[in-house]
């Protein structure tokens, strides 16, 4: 028998294929042989990191350990003489990118070391020294190799990169929330009531009052296109292009996990809300008939510690703005897609504002009817990217909860804001600590540019949020200021804390409070002046600072008794006339300090009951309480001397005041029952109106949040705040205000700051330098021409904003995007990427090539700064080398490639694949045995 009848299938011998199992052992062999000729060369050396080179620092612990080793003894980081190739004649491109991978590979093993939980401090600056002794050596050599085969950069490469900073233009539209779902003709709850409010619309210099009543209009003809008719046709009358509209908002599907498992919902209905169209010609301003006062709340909501384990850091915790009214309507915009849930009695709307904020620290009310926050921020906001690890916004919203502007104030390091207030002219001032540089400050004698020692620092902007002024200070030792207020003069005066003494006046204790005034004069010039320092041998803080007339009074924590002290200013300067000392706080502080009806208001929490603030008009409760004190405006104790404390049995705490209209309200958050309000969560919290005279709270409410933890951190309250413009959705004041078009606005830059442009790849750098009113505009103009006719530079209208946007000027250049030094890097600040900027071309078989048709180019995508400072720069310089070290594998893989010959890769992919062709002379081979077989047989 000629052949087996028991095989099948594949390629196995049987009847059917008339294939003899020798015949297909002998095809196999043959075709495995089709590469045969190449067999024993080699078309590129072997990698350092493979498993079968020789013992290298590459692909060996003990080697790496040792290369680390001889690097913190002052061996070079880059060495092609040691990087050793095993193939004659190769290109010396692998000898470069084997002497780059070893240097990147060395500062991976020195970034290891500097992740130790027992390493010195002493040891722990030394590794950063050689780190960033060796980062330098590899942006040295990189400037300077020069491949045969390929380009290789530090930063990115890109065809186009537009910046993340945006300046905002006059909004086209505002849009209003939800008010009506499913028929646009139903009657909206939110026209429900006494609506009128008045439209200022100003035109070339004319302003116009269009007066909207709906107290013609029945209830039940209140719909959304009957009040678009009716506001439309006075708008017209009136020769105005501002116009209402309705806007359809589609339904969204809702789903929800049962078992484990995703269950559909179906859509929710469409929804209807108001569209306010805007004409850039005319300046709209909305003004209610009546108001209540409204009440701003930051906050933090939801659990941040699950598990109950703080290291596992598993908390998911959203930061919330929320809007309370004081009056008896209500004032929310109607839930009309049942999405709005868990507000409380007389909340308005809890809005979420960006999750990069570490800590809101301070909010106030203007007059134009919007607030403003100060926060330390800890990545990027409004699309303006930090430069350090921590930095501080000033963020304004308008009545509506709609972000305005937002202010990054540009620390190289780290910085925290500690206070902020409002000049009766609208400057804003903000105070606060920082480390590093902070470009274009003025710097008082003592200052710490570098190491852990904090300064103090001190920014004004005028009332569009545009800075006019920074001042740092420090001493010897760490400083910071942490309060603000302004005297009716302009004159500010601020208040903090230094462990060295302050402006020449010695140091008392263990932590002393300063305090300063800074005054600006003509072209913005100011004068500095240090005026006291207080306290006692113990650590003393500043925790308020007030301005009643001629009176300044400061409120500080001295070593855990609280002391208010009373300044006399009539004389230019302040002087020391009274101090009142309300007893220890048994571990509690001060939180606020203010002035109502001619008194002297002090508010924080204690564990105690027994502070000398005089006649208790609400007992302590227990645990943690809050207190509101009342005192003479001479700080001498009197008989109208008052103390309020507020809480339950839990531990409760005051964590915000404000006073507007002697009106005292406070913020915070309790643990258990409080007076007539019972527990809802875990952390809960409160606001409320305390009448500092007799202790009643006129106005209280309790609310909570995600997860039933919520921890309430700043409040501010407008007298005149709240109306039906809120339940319109609608915010009071004038809405399509442009934003400041400066670049130090619009981003985190300051004047001062710089980065660098090369017109062709490794060609020389041309500096440009941010200077003082600066815009996206002035700067484009200047980087093109630096750039020559090499690049397309121009600001584009992208989502809403105007964004700075560069590529190469044709496909055939390539030009480079290069950092500003440290600390005063432009391009880190504006959000634009270092590295190459070139166009591409598609090849046959899809292959991209660079568009100037020269060899490939490589980024590292590495920034030339990092360093080992402390742990979040550690685990980010091993990623960033990481990512380096990933790309130099991708250079040599593409270099061998390109030396393999064609026939060798398809042929070794079809060994891989399992899809080798049969060789031709086999294929005739098998066809005559094919015929052979079918004679013998007879089948043919």
């Amino acid at each position: 028998m000629l052949l087996s009848s028991g095989q099948s299938g594949g390629f196995g011998a049987s009847a059917s294929s008339g294939l003899s199992a020798g015949l297909l052992a002998s095809s196999n062999s043959a075709a495995g042989s089709a590469s045969g000729i190449f067999s024993n060369r080699r078309f590129a050396p072997t990698a350092p990191w493979a498993l079968t080179a020789q013992p290298n620092p590459a692909n060996s612990a003990d080697l790496l350990t040792k290369a680390a080793k001889e690097a913190l003894g002052g061996a070079s980081f880059i060495d092609e003489d040691a990087a050793k190739l095993d193939m004659p004649r190769a290109s010396s491109d692998y000898k470069k990118l084997f002497a780059l991978y070893n240097g990147l590979n060395t500062l991976t093993q020195l970034a290891e070391n500097a992740k130790s939980k027992t390493i010195s401090k002493s040891d722990a600056a030394q590794l950063n020294r050689v780190f960033q002794k060796g980062v330098a050596e590899v942006v040295d050599y990189l400037e300077t190799a020069r491949f045969e085969r390929l380009r290789l950069s530090l930063g990115e490469v890109n065809s186009t990169v537009r910046a993340t900073a945006a300046g905002r233009p006059a909004a086209g539209s505002y849009q209003t929330p939800p008010l009506v779902a499913t028929d646009v003709n139903g009657v909206s709850d939110a026209l429900k009531g006494d609506v009128k409010f008045t439209m200022s619309i100003t035109r070339i210099g004319q302003t116009k009052d269009i007066d909207i009543d709906l107290s013609s209009l029945p209830e039940s003809e209140r719909t959304l296109p009957k009040f678009v008719s009716l506001v439309n046709a006075k708008l017209e009358a009136e020769g105005l292009t501002t116009r209402f509209e309705t806007q359809r908002i589609p339904g969204q599907e809702r789903n929800t996990t049962v078992g484990g498992k995703t269950v559909s919902l179906g859509k929710t209905p469409d929804s209807w809300a108001l569209r306010l169209k805007l004409d850039t010609a005319e300046t709209v301003t909305l003004t209610p008939a009546t108001t209540v006062p409204a009440v701003y709340i930051a906050q933090k909501a939801g659990n941040p510690d699950p598990d109950g384990k703080p290291a596992t850091k598993d908390g998911v915790v959203n930061n919330q703005l929320l809007k309370f009214q004081t009056g008896p309507d209500t004032l929310s915009p109607p839930s009309v897609l049942q999405t709005t849930q868990g507000l409380a009695e007389g909340q308005v709307w809890a809005k979420p504002i960006d999750s990069a904020l570490a800590s809101v620290r301070s909010m106030k009310t203007l007059a134009d009817g919007s607030v403003i926050i100060l926060s330390d921020v800890t990545g990027e906001v409004a699309g303006q990217k930090i430069r350090g690890d921590r930095d501080v916004v000033l963020q304004k919203f308008d009545s509506a909860g709609k972000l305005l502007f937002s202010r990054d104030l540009g620390a190289s390091d780290e910085a925290s804001g500690m206070s902020m207030a409002v000049s009766d002219d609208g400057r804003i001032a903000i105070a606060g600590k920082l480390k590093g540089k902070l470009e274009g400050a003025t710097a008082g004698p003592i200052t710490e540019t570098k190491g852990d020692l904090t300064d103090s620092f001190v920014t004004v902007y005028n009332a569009a949020g545009e800075e006019v002024w920074t001042q740092r200070r420090g001493s010897r030792g760490d400083d910071e200021a942490t309060q603000l207020a302004w005297d009716s003069s302009g004159k500010l005066y601020v208040a903090g804390n230094s462990s060295t003494g302050r402006g020449g006046l010695a140091e008392i204790g263990q932590s002393d409070v300063f305090l300063e005034t800074y005054e600006t004069g003509v072209d913005n010039k100011v004068t500095y002046s240090v005026s006291a320092v207080v306290g006692d041998t113990g650590k003393d803080l500043a925790r308020g600072l007030v301005i009643n007339g001629s009176d300044l009074y400061l409120a500080s924590n001295d070593g855990g008794f609280g002391v208010i002290r009373r300044f006399d200013l009539s004389g230019g300067t302040p002087v020391l006339q009274a101090t009142r000392n309300l007893g220890s706080l048994r571990g509690g502080d001060l939180t606020g300090l203010g002035v109502a009806d001619g008194r002297v208001i002090v508010a924080g929490n204690a564990f105690s009951g027994d502070l000398d603030a005089g006649n208790v008009v609400r007992a302590y409760s227990g645990g943690q309480d809050g207190f509101v004190a009342r005192l003479s405006e001479s700080l001498n104790p009197n008989g109208q001397d008052r103390m309020t404390y507020y809480g339950g049995a839990g531990e409760d705490a005051i964590t915000g005041v404000s006073i507007q209209n002697d009106r005292v309200f406070v913020t915070g958050t309790s643990k258990a029952d409080l007076p007539s309000l019972n527990k809802i969560g875990t952390i809960d919290g409160f606001v409320a109106e305390i009448d500092p005279v007799n202790g009643d709270t006129p106005w209280v409410r309790r609310f909570s949040g995600k997860d039933g933890f919520v921890s309430p951190s700043a409040i501010a309250v407008d007298t005149g705040g709240a109306s039906v413009l809120d339940r319109l959705g609608l915010p009071s004041g004038t809405l399509n205000v442009a934003d400041s078009i400066r670049l130090d606005a619009v981003s985190s830059i300051r004047t001062g700051d710089q980065l660098k442009v090369r017109a062709r790849l490794n060609g020389p750098e041309t500096t440009i330098t941010v200077k003082d009113g600066d815009t996206l505009t002035t700067l484009a103009e200047r980087m093109k021409r630096a750039f020559g006719s090499q690049a397309d530079v121009r600001v584009m209208t992208v989502d809403g904003g105007r964004r700075l946007q560069v590529k190469p000027a044709t496909q055939r250049n390539v030009i480079e995007l290069v950092a500003g030094p440290d600390g005063k890097d432009a391009l880190q600040a504006l959000g634009l990427p270092e590295g190459v900027l070139r166009s591409t071309s598609i090849a046959k078989g899809g292959k991209i090539l660079p568009g100037d048709g020269g060899n490939p180019i490589f980024g590292l995508k590495m920034n030339g700064k990092i360093n080992l400072e402390n742990e979040t720069e550690v685990n980010h310089a091993a990623a960033e080398l990481a990512g380096a070290v990933n790309v130099i594998r991708s250079a040599y893989r593409q270099l061998r490639d390109a030396a393999t010959p064609a026939a060798v890769k398809a042929a070794e992919t079809a060994r891989l694949t399992g899809n080798e062709p049969v060789p031709a002379y086999l294929q005739r081979r098998i066809s005559n045995y094919q015929e052979a077989l079918s004679r013998l047989t007879g089948s043919g």
